[in-house]
């Protein structure tokens, strides 16, 4: 979700109910999210966590009364037939499992790439969730990609280079067949990973994350800084898995499919080093402080190929960025 229609309220954060905060709180509801959920979500959306509270009670509360005038559920109502019979009853209910899980499946999906893609469809700028906006340089549609100014202060960007710096190592790829992380030549780049929430900075650009993309912070990986010395590049790749390698699979236990990534750029490259979308025709230049967005899963869950994009060689100085990739679901870096 986003709060980009919710005015600020200082550093409590947003306190203002809307047509919009309502129907997202009702579609949730429906879905099955609790109320911890619920709350942390729109506090990571820069909401008032008292005001998060409250909202999400009521809310609560209204569909619960509109759930006990309309009666039994469907669901309810299919499980009372179920029980009144005798050896069809396990096999039909096994059915109604494999249903419902599907039908979860592919609403998670689509809410998740919908609310992955809700900055395309926001004005000029959107509130970080700290009292200032970030402007919206340009937005495409098909597929979602999007480049955001100032996502990062340049004080921001120089700390998190500085924090990187004694942690960088050569980049690995997951191996399509194990899953493992490998060298390989078309990645030259040096890296540092950090766990979610490590360090206040991270903590604090990550919550920035979150209120930007509406996307929650449990549904990030890491955040990854990379260097990139002259003329090392990241050849052109794809940031989702193929579900149909065994390695690549494995990484789909641990948070679901990725949906969509974020590049910030942490500083300015003399030449070179853009980010290429060569299936587009579309190069963004590293400019400090600005993000690239872009959305590879759809609703119906279907992979985006059009977002195959490199990093390309550093001609003059070098780049720092930052990656963050966002998944379908909330991502455990242990699973």
């Amino acid at each position: 979700m986003t709060s980009r229609s919710h005015p600020a309220a200082g550093k409590t954060g947003y306190a203002t109910s809307s047509p919009e905060l309502e129907r997202w709180l009702a579609r949730h509801i429906a879905q099955g999210f609790g109320a911890d959920a619920l709350v942390r979500s729109m506090c990571q959306s820069g909401y008032d966590a008292g005001f998060a509270r409250t909202t999400v009670q009521a809310a609560l509360a209204g569909a619960g009364a509109r759930g006990a005038r309309s009666g039994p559920s469907p669901a309810a109502s299919a499980s009372s037939l179920s029980s009144s019979s005798s050896s069809s009853s396990s096999s039909s209910s096994s059915r109604s499992a494999k249903a419902r899980t599907a039908a979860e499946v592919t609403t998670h999906t689509a809410q998740a790439a919908a609310d992955a893609t809700s900055a395309l469809n926001a004005p000029n700028a959107l509130p970080a969730g700290d009292g200032r906006d970030v402007p919206v340089l340009f937005a495409m549609e098909s597929p979602r990609i999007a480049l955001f100014q100032r996502l990062l202060m340049p004080d921001e960007c120089e700390a998190l280079i500085a924090l990187s710096r004694g942690r960088l190592a050569r980049s690995p790829v997951v191996n399509p067949d194990t899953g493992d992380g490998n060298l390989i030549d078309a990645r030259t780049s040096m890296g540092a990973m950090f766990q979610v929430g490590e360090h206040p900075l991270i903590e604090t650009l990550e919550a920035r994350i979150a209120a930007v993309t509406g996307v929650p912070v449990e549904q990030g990986e890491g955040l990854q800084i990379l260097n990139y010395k002259p003329g090392a590049e990241y050849q052109p790749h794809y940031d989702f898995f193929n579900p149909q390698r065994p390695g690549e699979a494995r990484q789909l236990r641990v948070g679901g499919q990725r949906m969509a990534t974020l590049v910030i750029y942490l500083n300015d490259v003399p030449a070179g080093g853009a980010t290429a979308f060569p299936k587009l025709g579309l190069r963004v230049n590293p400019v400090q402080g600005n993000a690239v967005f872009f959305a590879y899963l759809g609703e119906d869950g279907a992979l985006d190929e059009r977002t195959l994009h490199a990093g390309l060689p550093v001609e003059q100085g070098e780049k720092w960025i930052a990656t963050k990739w966002l998944r379908e679901a909330p991502y455990r870096a242990d699973g």
